[in-house]
């Protein structure tokens, strides 16, 4: 039970796919392991519907700067478009978790390519999307392990493979673009509840990855989403996808061995402004899950077994979950009180904006009751520098009662006291994302952690502390810097 145990708790979740979305890129359920080159408030809308005017402006002539623009400006002109993107991972845990002073890394080589149907085939509206991720300079696959908790710092997936496809769709737009469809290949974490906070390494919404059991969103899976856009700042949609347990030591080419163990529902109903369009603008998102997967049922555990049962008896299972998750942010402060100046509208002002995720769970058997995150952004202080931000912000998870109990029995047995867990954690952050310069981004972050829990590693005697994390993420745009993508 212990090694099945570990062996589950290897399949983690990673890098948001809406941050990679946010470069350019086209990158469920219990039982299904856990988990930007520009600013954050630009997330989703290469997947979701058209929402701001001037988004759906499309530009006429993109300028592609470098040796290979030539060569990719020609195969645009022919129909088919490619882009390369790097994501360096470090973090570190010099005093908090279960085995402090550990450190890690890992970097995604991303490679994407689409076609125009309409320039290939004389289909209005319609693209092939394809994402290969390689992954290298990999130190250290057992950080999650190391660390233990559910929410600290961020958590590379288990990639003993050293390639995945993360996407193979086919998207169609209708009615002027408001209808949005795409299916095949890909993964709810680029449509729904996508993060209001501006750092890869930190920003994600629990609930997703452990109650509606994402697969880590490079780790793409079967599904389909149709998107709406009811008004030009509104949408809504809804989508499914399979839930796949273990799919990390998996290529995603491997379709006929991949086991699905049930279904992801998701809805979602959403506004959003910009700079643009609005002096102080916003973003808000109401999004529902229900997974129908097998999921053990916590509620009916202790120690490793279910209660009442023989030792080494299978844990019992529940089937099925369900959550909500609130999604905001809005800007409360501008420098320039939004005057226009000579006709031009800032698109980057010095402003400050606040955001929260915020997500409840109605099922008492799953890990994690509540979770919210809260922060405050203060958008270019520098003028001459528009793409810097700082961040501040406090984590509050909530764990059920029952989970608690089984770490607590977990640790009895594998030699620990046994003393409870607290269902409450607070995580506290700072946060930044530095324009280095043609577009390389680096982001870092620390946090402080109170009260973590031991859910990447349950059977073991150690006991997790309080303490502080740190790491960055250094995003290379290859394909903008080789003249493949527009700058």
């Amino acid at each position: 039970m212990r090694n099945a145990t570990r062996r589950a708790r290897r399949h983690r979740r990673g890098l948001s796919a809406s941050a990679l979305l946010a470069a350019g890129l086209a990158l469920g359920g219990p039982g299904a392991q856990a988990q930007q080159a520009s600013p954050v408030g630009q997330f989703n809308d290469q997947t979701q519907p058209r929402t701001d005017p001037a988004i759906a402006a499309k530009p006429t002539d993109p300028v592609r700067v470098g040796p290979l623009a030539p060569w990719a400006t020609d195969m645009a002109a022919r129909g088919l478009t490619f882009d390369i993107n790097i994501y360096d991972f470090y973090q570190a845990n010099p005093t908090a978790g279960l085995r402090r002073g550990e450190q890690s890394n890992s970097a995604y080589f991303v490679l994407s390519m689409n076609a125009d149907m309409q320039r290939l085939a004389n289909i209005a509206g319609g693209t092939i999307k394809f994402t290969q991720t390689f992954f290298g300079l990999v130190r250290n696959l057992n950080m999650a392990a190391d660390i233990g908790d559910t929410t600290v710092g961020y958590q590379p997936p288990y990639t003993p493979n050293n390639n995945r496809l993360s996407l193979l769709t086919y998207e169609q737009k209708l009615l002027d673009d408001r209808l949005v469809v795409e299916l095949g290949r890909t993964h709810p974490d680029r449509y729904y509840g996508l993060p209001p906070c501006n750092s890869i390494n930190s920003c994600f919404q629990d609930l997703f990855y452990f109650n509606a059991g994402f697969t880590s969103p490079l780790f793409a899976v079967w599904g389909a989403n149709v998107a709406y856009q009811m008004s030009p700042t509104s949408y809504i949609q809804a989508g499914a996808f399979t839930v796949n347990p273990n799919t990390n030591v998996l290529s995603g080419y491997d379709w006929g061995y991949e086991r699905i163990s049930g279904a992801l529902v998701m809805t979602e109903i959403g506004t959003k402004t910009t700079y643009a369009t609005h002096a102080y603008p916003g973003r808000v998102s109401l999004t529902g899950f229900v997974n129908t997967a097998d999921h053990d049922d916590n509620f009916k555990t202790v120690f490793g077994t279910s209660k009442g049962l023989n030792p080494g008896d299978p844990v019992l299972q529940k089937s099925g979950t369900s959550g909500v998750v609130l999604t905001g942010t809005q800007t409360v402060w501008r420098a320039d009180a939004g005057l226009i100046t000579k006709g031009d509208v800032n698109l980057h002002p010095t402003a400050i904006s606040l955001y929260t995720g915020t997500g409840y769970a109605f099922d008492p058997t799953i890990p994690i009751r509540f979770n919210s995150f809260f922060g405050v952004l203060l958008e270019a202080p520098d003028q001459s520098r528009p793409n810097d931000t700082y961040g501040l912000k406090v984590n509050w998870q909530r764990l059920n009662e029952n989970y608690t109990q089984f770490l607590a029995d977990a640790n009895f047995i594998s030699g620990g006291s046994g003393a409870p867990y607290s269902r409450d954690k607070l995580i506290f952050e700072a946060n930044a994302h530095l324009d280095i310069g043609k577009g390389v981004i680096l982001e870092p972050v620390v946090q402080y952690v109170v009260n973590p829990n031991s859910f990447w590693n349950p059977y073991t005697a150690r006991r997790a502390r309080d303490g502080f994390y740190g790491g960055f993420t250094l995003v290379v745009p290859l394909g903008t810097l080789l003249g493949l993508a527009p700058g």
